[in-house]
């Protein structure tokens, strides 16, 4: 009798290893890690990315705040315009899961909305899940978004 309790423990204690790596792997999967551009110019005050750096398709990039990463994105629409917001969503941010592109859409990693690239770049008004509004200028051939507007947000990361 011991013996059948010792190996029904052995096979309960297995699957418990075995189903948790299995859901830390679905985790990872679903993050956002994909930044995928070299460093922007940056200062104490400022970060630039130069326009040629943006394209249509989506680019990642990540800013250090005292060892926390707070990540964000710019993006070109078909007419050419630059949209920047932060890979955070006002809503659903503590998941931490970010955005993907999907055609002309980003797509919340997290509840699965879809917002136009064309819209990104506003400040959400509804309260509902929306790419994170991230301030930023165009200074000649550069996207210029201040220091102090990544560490605003810093609580997202």
């Amino acid at each position: 009798m011991k013996k059948k309790i010792v190996i029904l423990g052995i096979i309960l204690f297995s699957t418990m290893i075995y189903l948790t790596g299995c859901t830390s792997t679905t985790e990872n999967e679903n993050k956002n890690t994909n930044i995928n551009n070299p460093p922007p110019q940056q200062n104490e005050t400022e970060i630039r990315i130069p326009l040629s750096e943006i394209s249509t398709t989506t680019s990642f990039y990540s800013y250090d705040s005292d060892g926390i990463t707070i990540r964000y994105f710019a993006v070109k629409d078909s007419q050419g315009a630059v949209h920047v917001a932060f890979d955070a969503c006002d809503v659903c941010y503590e998941a931490k899961k970010g955005y993907k592109q999907e055609g002309a859409q980003m797509q919340c990693l997290n509840c699965g909305q879809q917002f136009a690239i064309t819209s990104i770049g506003t400040e959400n008004q509804a309260g509902g899940c929306w790419p994170s509004f991230l301030n930023m200028n165009i200074n000649g051939n550069d996207v210029v978004i201040k220091t102090a507007d990544l560490e605003a947000k810093r609580y997202m990361f």
